[in-house]
């Protein structure tokens, strides 16, 4: 017959890895324009919460969802993290941003919305860490240019493009632009033969921070499909984030 201290043991235990776990669990909020635009996003808050954050962007055929795991996972290490929802996308749609009624034309009119609600979430995440606290970004695909927007803006620690074509190899105007944020450590994820491959590449060698790294795969899988491919990359995404998110 087990012993009482064992028992013991083994539920608190067992309450160890529940309060982790919801911990974990994220909770959708709203952010609110001001002109009254309803954002979508998930905060995964941590328990035991450090003066740390990450904004997560998703990329444009996609949602906030994509994030889920590296959300729960940044949770689990005292990050704070949040995922939004672009306007015209998930849970960020009204009436005049639906593209199953309007079809793709109407992204590039809400898409000019874009830097000033990415801004509304980095406001909500500084007001979780503080004026002192540390904040890191990461875009994936489309979203990768609002990281860059967001980084050049606002006091950012860490970053990293997903699958997005941050510079162009021929375009001296990017690499230019690019070079603002290249002091940044920052984690650089491409396919070969994704079109944002030697952007990407070229993005990393311009980069001048020690602790930058480039991921890269075979295939041309491109953003959300390289997390399914690569079952370890959203722990290696947290890992990175975790050592960097340093003053």
């Amino acid at each position: 017959m087990p012993s009482l201290l064992k028992l013991f043991s083994v539920a608190l235990f067992a309450a160890t890895i529940s309060s982790q776990a919801n911990a974990s669990q994220a909770t959708e909020l709203t952010l609110t324009t001001e002109q009254g635009f309803e954002l979508k996003a998930d905060y995964y808050q941590p328990e035991n919460a450090e003066e740390r954050a990450v904004l997560l962007l998703h990329q444009c055929n996609f949602n906030r969802t994509m994030y889920d795991d590296i959300g729960k996972g940044l949770s689990l290490r005292g990050v704070h993290a949040l995922s939004l929802d672009f306007r015209g996308f998930g849970g960020s749609i009204n009436e005049e941003t639906d593209r199953k009624k309007f079809g793709r034309s109407a992204l590039l009119g809400y898409m000019k919305h874009w830097p000033k609600d990415v801004q509304l979430a980095y406001n909500f995440l500084r007001q979780k860490v503080g004026k002192d606290g540390i904040i890191g970004v990461v875009g994936a695909s489309c979203g990768g240019r609002q990281t860059k927007i967001v980084a050049e803006n606002n006091p950012i620690n860490a970053i990293s493009f997903f699958s997005s074509n941050v510079v162009h190899n021929d375009d001296d105007e990017t690499i230019a632009d690019y070079k603002s944020i290249s002091k940044k450590p920052t984690l650089f994820i491409s396919a070969e033969e994704d079109g944002t491959f030697d952007g990407t590449q070229r993005a990393f060698t311009l980069n001048e921070n020690v602790n930058s790294k480039f991921i890269s795969y075979k295939g041309g899988a491109h953003g959300y499909p390289l997390l399914e491919q690569d079952k370890h990359l959203s722990n290696t995404m947290v890992d990175w984030f975790d050592s960097n998110l340093v003053k």
